[in-house]
């Protein structure tokens, strides 16, 4: 994400009307910082510059800071206080005459313990302490002062073996740093860091970890290379002189202005590299390069989403699956009543504003980018970035840049999919295929089955014809409710699919959706079935998980298998241990996806795997049944019970999964296969087709 909270001095710059598409006046602090992180204490003297001489300035700081000023003639005046998470104190400076600068000195502690810190909802406003220094605006540890952007420099006195992180390049004998472009925040992260770094041709690649761990540093200097490089090539220059990677002392995933701050488990996961790691790089360009107007909805995230996350999973050949799984995202969380418009979104607060913000706005750039051709798509995104660089813009601004390099009226896509909710459903109807003189017709019709009015539609149709080995696409546009189409071919038809790489933000159609644990947490009729004849220590062990999840999921309830008779028909339900009365009920599922449970192993993926030290986690669909999906788990110690109830919230896109011993190491992960959708219809009588390869749309490049 690009910073763990919208900040202080952002809802700051809030504050008023009006604030898309405009630079704000920017003051300039020169900062002498003094910290001691033993007592969680700082001292600060800070030289302000303002835009303009001014008489009066009203200013926010932490209530633990004790503030003075020595300025001739000065009062300052304390005009109102918060008691919040971070008490905060609002001060008014009277000055003799106007002045354009004025120096201030504060001193004080600041510490706010990081709260659930093995967790990726953790964190804290600010913290000075042993472990390390995380200071921001939303800890108001320097003075903040209403709709300005700032710049800075800033020296810091620190204990031995320590370091500093902040925004921009370092001062001359790394003493501290220095940013001269506008800012919406200030940073200071410190703690007993060991820096790597390589300098090239272009901006500064630094590391900071809190061992000595050469090998992983090269790693990531490596990757912070490759994709300073691929986001320049595709939107134009990085904003800043340096990226850094900094270990936090807690688990995070920060993006701030030329570094990121993530979490020790979390640089050492092997798929970071190419996951999480390219969305903080692309944060500089959108979000910390172009600040987002947060009171008209963030574009940012889901923007950033599909140029790293979706763009790294086609360059490998996975962009179509990565948008199924995006769409089995927002079906498995967000129904008419969570759902809201784009323009409503600020930031990620778990699964349904994730499946909003980041899954509708990424499948509406993609959408929008089908539309524009790839080359005027990225003429929109660099003309947006140019015209945007360190201010604040929005949606509006998004939709100026594009019409300016496309010459097209975008508004009616722009209101549809970043103001309206829902998503639109299709069906298929009256598919028939016609010999003619000259050839074939293939006439239908789609229909629109959603509950929400109809949504303008271009729909990729695809065609799969006697003596073709690729399929052909064809588009079709809807505006309303229903559209006839009528396709005329010189060669026999063979099968018709509607959208079959998952180019349209929309609601799946059940035979595309493989079941998945998602499913199971997104529902809103949870049920966990405990095991009544499991021994003592394991019954407690799955009660604390049924408690975990219920935590997180308020709508989940609890019951004992030995007080049910039967599976409610029309709940969502997680059968738990394999005591449990209820465990054989998937079992028909499973041995549809050709899955063999026995006591001593399972036969899964074409892979036979010992069961005694193994956790199996398997959904399936309740067969015959009108609704529900059906999840088992079981595990072979309650250490592993634990580790599962922390773990398994996270794997929401997969069928199925093993994890092995009482850590709870992922051994194996999978989507089942689907049945063939009702989008897709295989055309007249004859002999089962061979298997056929609709290749996806290319990966993003420059001419």
């Amino acid at each position: 994400m690009k910073n763990h909270s919208i900040s202080l001095l952002l809802l700051l710059l809030l504050s008023g009307p009006g604030v898309a598409s405009v630079t704000l006046p920017v003051l300039d602090h020169h900062l002498s910082v003094t910290l001691e992180p033993a007592r969680h204490r700082l001292e600060v003297e800070d030289r302000i510059t303002l835009p303009r001489a001014m008489d009066r300035v009203d200013l926010v700081l932490h209530a633990g800071l004790a503030l003075s000023t020595p300025e001739d003639g000065a009062r300052l005046q304390a005009i109102g206080s918060q008691r919040g998470s971070v008490p905060l104190e609002r001060y008014r400076i009277h000055f003799q005459r106007p002045v354009s600068r004025f120096v201030v000195r504060y001193a004080g502690r600041i510490h706010h313990p990081v709260e659930n810190g093995d967790s990726r909802h953790g964190g804290t406003p600010g913290t000075i302490g042993p472990d390390g220094v995380f200071l921001a605006a939303s800890s108001a540890w320097f003075p903040v002062i209403d709709q300005h952007f700032v710049t800075f420099s800033m020296t810091v006195d620190l204990p031995p073996g320590w370091r500093s992180i902040s925004q921009g390049a370092a001062l001359p004998g790394d003493h501290g740093w220095r940013i001269g472009v506008p800012q919406d925040d200030i940073y200071l992260i410190a703690g007993p860091y060991r820096r790597f770094q390589r300098s090239g041709q272009g901006p500064l690649a630094q590391v900071y970890l809190r061992d000595d761990d050469p090998r992983l540093a090269r790693r990531y200097l490596q990757a912070t290379d490759e994709y300073l490089r691929l986001y320049s090539d595709l939107i134009g220059p990085y904003p800043y002189a340096k990226f850094a990677l900094v270990e936090n002392f807690w688990e995070s995933g920060y993006g701030m202005p030329s570094f990121t701050l993530l979490g020790p488990r979390v640089i050492r996961l092997p798929f970071i590299l190419r996951s999480s790691y390219p969305h903080e790089v692309l944060h500089n360009w959108w979000g910390n390069g172009v600040y987002v107007d947060y009171a008209g909805g963030n574009w940012s995230e889901g923007l950033t989403a599909y140029l790293a996350d979706h763009l790294l999973k086609q360059q490998r050949g996975e962009g179509a699956a990565y948008r199924r799984d995006t769409l089995q995202h927002y079906a498995s969380y967000v129904d008419r009543e969570k759902d809201f418009p784009l323009t409503a979104f600020r930031g990620n607060h778990g699964e349904v504003s994730q499946a909003v913000g980041y899954g509708r706005m990424l499948m509406f750039m993609h959408m929008l980018r089908l539309q524009l051709g790839d080359q005027v798509f990225l003429r929109g995104l660099r003309r947006f970035y140019r015209d945007n660089r360190f201010r604040i813009a929005g949606f509006d601004d998004l939709q100026r840049a594009f019409e300016a390099v496309s010459g097209d009226d975008l508004s009616r896509p722009f209101d549809t999919w970043t103001r309206r909710t829902g998503a639109p459903a299709l069906k298929l109807e009256q598919v028939s295929v016609t010999r003619e003189a000259d050839g074939y017709l293939l006439s239908g019709t789609l229909r629109q089955t959603q509950p929400e009015p109809p949504f303008p539609l271009r729909i990729p149709l695809y065609l799969q014809t006697a003596g073709d080995d690729r399929p052909g696409r064809h588009w079709l546009t809807m505006d309303g409710r229903s559209e006839r189409f009528r396709i005329r071919l010189g060669q026999r038809p063979l099968r018709l699919w509607v959208d079959p790489l998952f180019d349209l933000f929309r609601r799946l159609d059940p035979g595309e959706i493989p079941s998945s644990l998602g499913a199971l947490f997104g529902a809103d009729d949870l049920l966990l079935i405990l095991p009544a004849a499991a021994t003592a220590d394991t019954r407690e062990a799955w009660q604390r998980l049924a408690g975990r999840w219920q935590a997180r999921f308020p709508g989940a309830r609890v019951r004992w298998d030995a007080d049910l008779k039967t599976l409610p028909a029309d709940a969502a339900i997680w059968i738990l241990g394999r005591e449990n009365r209820f465990a054989a009920a998937l079992r028909p599922s499973l041995e549809r996806q050709g899955v063999v449970l026995g006591g001593r192993e399972i036969r899964i993926a074409g892979q036979t795997l010992d069961r005694s030290d193994t956790s199996l986690v398997l959904t399936g669909r309740r067969l015959g049944q009108p609704a529900g999906t059906l999840g088992f788990v079981d595990a072979p110690s309650a250490a592993a019970i634990g580790r599962l109830a922390a773990k398994l919230p996270h794997y929401n896109k997969y069928s199925y999964l093993l994890f092995r011993g009482d850590d709870a190491r992922n051994i194996l992960k999978g989507q089942w296969r689907t049945t063939d959708s009702a989008l897709s219809v295989r055309l007249g009588d004859g002999p089962d087709l061979p298997p056929v390869r609709i290749p996806d749309h290319p990966p993003l490049s420059r001419e």
